[in-house]
């Protein structure tokens, strides 16, 4: 019985794996609305997170920064390219660690709040929110520290600077203006979405007896 529970939950983090790789790789991993391009690979981070734990979220964050390596050396994201180029050493750190500690932290977030959250239904919401939250602020961070004085972000300052009147130099405004109202929007389709799936699984998954121990 314990070899039939590792099987299945091996097979479903390994579905979570490959819908990661397919949004990554196909158009499917994003939303187009208008001027707005919502990304939705923090999905299947969110719901590995909190079904599994932090480990696993933190091994779906290792697969989401080795893809974005890949978009990188492939040329689906331009400005990868450029920054693997002037520093290959930033642009791993950049894509790897922050995901890595994204899903640690929305593992540990959500077994932290089972205390008190039983049913999980605000707990999930908050969770597959802060996924898009800790993302965004690690990201930003260490490719503001890594890049913010290269020709390509000294570029994208400037437009910000032009565009907002401020001083989009400072790498505080630069990450605030940076991610706009994207970031609002990724975090509540991120919550919605990302919450009503971590409710089916559960359910599936205590159904097989082969959710993690959350106590």
């Amino acid at each position: 019985m314990k070899r039939n529970k590792t099987v299945y939950k091996m097979s479903i983090v390994a579905l979570l794996i490959g819908i990661m790789a397919l949004m990554g790789f196909t158009p499917i991993g994003t939303i187009q609305a208008g001027v707005l391009t919502i990304s939705l690979l923090g999905i299947p981070l969110a719901i590995t997170a909190c079904i599994f734990g932090p480990y696993y979220g933190a091994l779906l964050g290792l697969v989401w920064g080795l893809i974005a390596i890949v978009q990188s050396i492939t040329g689906m994201d331009p400005l990868g390219l450029t920054l693997l180029a002037i520093n290959p050493f930033g642009l791993i750190v950049t894509c790897i660690v922050p995901r890595v500690l994204t899903g640690f932290l929305a593992g540990l977030v959500y077994k932290l709040n089972t205390k008190w959250d039983k049913k999980g239904h605000i707990n999930s919401v908050v969770t597959c929110a802060l996924v898009t939250v800790f993302n965004t602020t690690f990201f930003m961070t260490s490719l503001t520290a890594f890049f913010l004085n290269t020709p390509e972000l000294q570029g994208i300052a400037q437009a910000l600077s032009n565009t907002y009147g401020v001083n989009a130099f400072n790498p505080f405004l630069f990450i605030v203006f940076a991610v706009g109202i994207n970031f609002l929007v990724e975090i509540a389709v991120n919550a919605i979405v990302g919450s009503a799936a971590v409710f089916g699984l559960e359910k599936a998954t205590k159904h097989l007896n082969i959710k993690e121990d959350m106590k």
